[in-house]
């Protein structure tokens, strides 16, 4: 069944009402709002519109097969190009960054869709002079697609308000330089089910389970797409620690680990303690 919500009220028992595309109505004593990127509960939940920031990067996305790549070696002359295996090693699944640093990021509106099919030859002259290696990959890219990349920009200071939460990138949208966006929506709805499935949960927990939510995944899925943002300028040589090619490994070598050495389960642990107490004690 596809409905799409396109707004929510508040009833004075504190439950919430949401309202659908199709005139339809739910009512929910705890709305988790998984909309996406273009959420519509976001702006109930940050108070004010907040709509997503175009990054001034576009990616050219393509499958190629690894044949087409045989001829790739070493000579690729400072480009953003991403490729990894799919579909048991039988394609390459190529992404190609470019970033406008002429203008501001948010000057510009992008209209919708912000992804749609693109031709090869924009792609070849947006990256002339590439090297040869670049060269053949764009070449192997014969129906690319051009996404316009956006991000919260700034990040919400809270992802809850009353009973209304969100999760994923209607919290967080950032952008995909680490890889990590999908990541940190999984430790949001980790977090948040192991909050409310605990045996002492009641409904007079809502609150403080949010609160609790809000307190430790903030802070944690703010600073991944913060340092997604950075990652995409040092790949691009103009990170902090400058762009010279041993200047951006420097940069890279650690940039993962507050990523993937990160104990989840002992952060959910204390956030469940905070709510029902160490030793069930309500």
């Amino acid at each position: 069944m596809e409905q799409r919500c396109v707004s929510v009220s508040t009833l004075s028992s504190g439950s919430h009402i949401l309202h659908f595309a199709n005139g339809n109505t739910y009512e929910a004593d705890l709305v988790i709002g998984a909309d996406g990127i273009k959420s519509v509960l976001r702006e109930f939940v940050s108070g004010q519109p907040t709509s997503p920031t175009y990054s001034n990067s576009v990616a050219y996305r393509s499958v190629l097969s690894p044949e087409a790549l045989k001829e790739v070696k070493t000579d690729i002359t400072r480009p953003h190009i991403i490729t990894y295996p799919v579909q048991s090693n039988q394609k390459i699944n190529v992404v190609v960054f470019s970033t406008d640093y002429t203008v501001p990021v948010g000057s510009m509106n992008i209209p919708l869709p912000w992804a749609k099919p693109a031709c090869q030859d924009e792609l070849l002259q947006e990256y002339s002079g590439w090297g040869e290696d670049a060269k053949v990959i764009l070449k192997g890219m014969e129906n690319p697609s051009k996404w316009h990349l956006h991000f919260l920009d700034p990040p919400l200071s809270s992802y809850y308000k009353q009973r209304i939460v969100l999760v994923g990138d209607a919290a967080h949208a950032m952008l995909p330089h680490l890889g990590s966006g999908v990541g940190q929506g999984f430790e949001d709805v980790y977090t948040l089910c192991s909050l409310l499935e605990d045996p002492r949960a009641r409904k007079c927990h809502l609150d403080n389970v949010l609160e609790a939510y809000d307190s430790v995944r903030v802070s944690r899925a703010n600073m991944v797409q913060k340092m997604s943002s950075i990652k995409g300028n040092i790949v691009d040589g103009r990170g902090p620690g400058g762009g010279a090619t041993l200047q951006i490994q420097e940069q890279l070598r650690e940039i993962w680990d507050p990523i993937w050495h990160y104990d989840l389960k002992e952060t959910v642990k204390r956030a469940r303690a905070s709510v029902y107490g160490p030793r069930g004690v309500l």
